[in-house]
């Protein structure tokens, strides 16, 4: 390459000539890439919902992850089956970029993910948080052309509280009580459920545990109280509840036990055998009554896992949970 320098006008200018070809500069040192998978596309914060409360609102939103290989955007390559997931945060809080690296996983193996917000405690309580989430599945169908998803593949898969409500999303697929706002014309069943150490039960989330953690679960102040009973305000005649103190069928209208039957879809269960934040008793007897109702469930205890752990981001777990949604999605 030679540099000449021109002045045009009292301006200088400098002109680069090249020694090369283009042809050859490209043939150096070229370094072949397969294409083995595709790229991660985020389309966020789309609003599904608008929650009024006395003095503010809050809008609940959802984060879209597709495949992309080649081409255009997502919403016009084809419609791809969509998983739903609702992250967890003990019911107080949610951490929506939790297992970001199980979620991309999920989309290059071919499918939109989903990342659903939903109400918290202490400003919901139960059903309204479920009432969200199948709103979300219900606008996703709704704007499934828009978005690039097949409204008739939809899975839902969760950790911890998420794997709570993807548990009762799953046991509730027809349940009419629970779909109200918007879309109504639209479905939220969905055809699988993944749930990872789900909360699945309120009433087990202790259970095998030492006293003093089996007593912290019978307050009125647990977050598993506090979602189904909310918190306590003389004035509203809550005086504040145990999950194990409220009547019996509200605890019951709360758990996914109570909905299971021949209809419920697949399940696919994980929990690790450390876990000492919720009962890996809740995994187990989920998956007992499943396969009770005539339910096709299969229950993984991953070694050494604690609640929440870095264990469930491996490639081992994401090619598990890719297989069966691959089975029931694809």
């Amino acid at each position: 390459m030679t540099e000449e320098r021109l002045d045009l006008g009292g301006t200088e200018i400098t002109r680069i000539a090249f020694s090369s070809s283009l042809s050859e500069a490209v043939s150096k040192n070229v370094l072949k890439v397969p294409k083995v998978r595709s790229r991660v596309v985020a389309v966020r914060n789309l609003v599904y919902k608008q929650v009024f409360y006395d003095y503010h609102s809050t809008a609940l939103k959802i984060d879209l992850l597709y495949p992309v290989f080649d081409g255009p955007v997502p919403a016009v390559q084809g419609a791809k089956p969509c998983i739903v997931y609702v992250a967890g945060g003990g019911f107080v809080e949610q951490f929506t970029e939790t297992f970001i690296g199980l979620q991309v996983g999920l989309v290059q193996a071919g499918y939109v993910v989903a990342s659903v917000q939903h109400r918290l405690v202490p400003e919901s309580q139960f059903p309204e948080p479920l009432e969200d989430v199948k709103a979300a599945v219900r606008w996703l169908r709704a704007h499934a052309e828009t978005y690039g998803i097949d409204k008739d593949r939809i899975g839902v898969m969760g950790d911890s509280a998420g794997g709570y409500m993807a548990a009762m999303m799953g046991a509730t697929n027809g349940v009419a009580k629970f779909d109200v706002g918007e879309h109504l014309e639209e479905s939220s069943d969905v055809r699988c459920v993944a749930d990872l150490y789900g909360c699945n039960d309120l009433t087990v989330i202790g259970a095998g545990y030492d006293e003093a953690t089996v007593a912290s679960h019978r307050t009125m102040a647990s977050p598993e109280a506090l979602f189904l009973n909310g918190i306590s305000y003389a004035f509203l005649d809550n005086v504040g509840l145990s999950v194990f103190d409220a009547p019996a069928d509200r605890a019951a209208e709360a758990s996914p036990f109570t909905y299971l039957s021949p209809d419920t879809p697949p399940f696919l269960l994980l929990h690790g055998t450390a876990d000492t934040l919720n009962s890996p008793l809740e995994s187990s007897l989920l998956h007992e009554k499943l396969k009770e109702a005539g339910v096709d469930s299969t229950l993984y205890m991953v070694e050494g896992a604690e609640h929440d752990d870095v264990l469930f981001d491996q490639p081992a777990v994401v090619d598990l949970l890719v297989e069966f949604f691959d089975k029931h999605l694809k």
